[in-house]
């Protein structure tokens, strides 16, 4: 199930969607923004006949995941591969979390975290120091949901708000 079976499985799911979308199920966006969250260590799909999020975790069993991949391989027309979005997106979701900061003080000390290498690393360690880890969180949330929609409505996907 390498980058090949993922490509094939968008450029052919993108063409039955423009054929038979009536058919497909609406995705939640709430399970797509959270695959989104885990998609920089997990490979996942959105069944669009199905509306389903299906994540392929490490530690399934070797069978349980050849069973997912055959099921794919056998009805690759109705899955999408999701996109690696916490690796393209996270440091961009941090610079944003800072300049939303209503205080001064407090942009100014996430912005120098982000300066550099280990940027990742400070940010997390100002968020809990600066008492802002619900915010954060909140944050994240409400972006990756931002994301989820602009991923459905780029790829022609139906969705269910939360």
């Amino acid at each position: 199930m390498g980058v090949s079976f993922a490509k094939i499985c968008y450029n052919r799911s993108k063409r039955l969607r423009k054929t038979k979308g009536d058919l497909n199920m609406k995705v939640d966006l709430k399970d797509l923004a959270a695959a989104f969250a885990q998609s920089d260590v997990r490979q996942g799909y959105v069944d669009i006949r199905a509306g389903k999020v299906v994540m392929m975790a490490d530690d399934m069993a070797e069978e349980e995941a050849m069973h997912h991949a055959f099921a794919m391989e056998e009805d690759w027309e109705h899955y999408i591969p999701i996109p690696n979005v916490m690796d393209e997106d996270e440091t961009a979701m941090m610079h944003a979390f800072a300049e939303s900061r209503p205080r001064e003080d407090v942009k100014e000390r996430l912005r120098e975290a982000l300066q550099g290498t280990g940027a990742v690393t400070r940010f997390h360690h100002q968020v809990r120091h600066l008492l802002l880890k619900p915010a954060w969180e909140a944050f994240k949330q409400d972006y990756l949901l931002q994301a989820a929609r602009d991923w459905c409505e780029e790829n022609a996907v139906e969705y269910r708000e939360p």
